[in-house]
């Protein structure tokens, strides 16, 4: 496993992070967790960008040993592992009512970040 490939994709999905949930789906996720931009602007981004940017790095380096260590085709290992983590957080959204728009926009992007991370994998691991 090569942890600076790992790192970088989780660098990566942190960026997409970053536009996901200002540029693409800001205002609709706002909207959907209700939140307001006075409620944002309140409170400090620091510790939740840290956590964060640690949390993404974690899982590029999980999903990289697993699907090293998978004896599968990496696209499918990876969409495997998306699939098994959407679905887990899935039963949390209905236990807390959330929004459908709020299931979308949040797993989506897991989707979509679990998959660079896989192609990061495929290419340089």
């Amino acid at each position: 496993m090569n942890i600076i490939i790992a790192l970088l994709a989780g660098l990566v999905a942190f960026a997409v992070g970053a536009l996901w949930y200002t540029v693409l789906f800001g205002k609709a996720w706002m909207k959907a967790v209700g939140l307001d931009e006075e409620t944002i602007q309140k409170g400090s981004p620091i510790t939740p960008m840290i956590v964060t940017l640690l949390v993404e790095i974690a899982v590029a380096l999980v999903v990289s040993f697993i699907l090293i260590h998978l004896d599968l085709d990496i696209y499918i290992g990876g969409l495997l592992i998306a699939v098994a983590a959407i679905l887990s957080a899935i039963k949390n959204y209905v236990f807390e009512m959330k929004p459908f728009k709020l299931i979308l926009i949040n797993e989506s992007y897991k989707l979509v970040t679990i998959m660079i991370m896989t192609a990061s994998v495929a290419f340089f691991g």
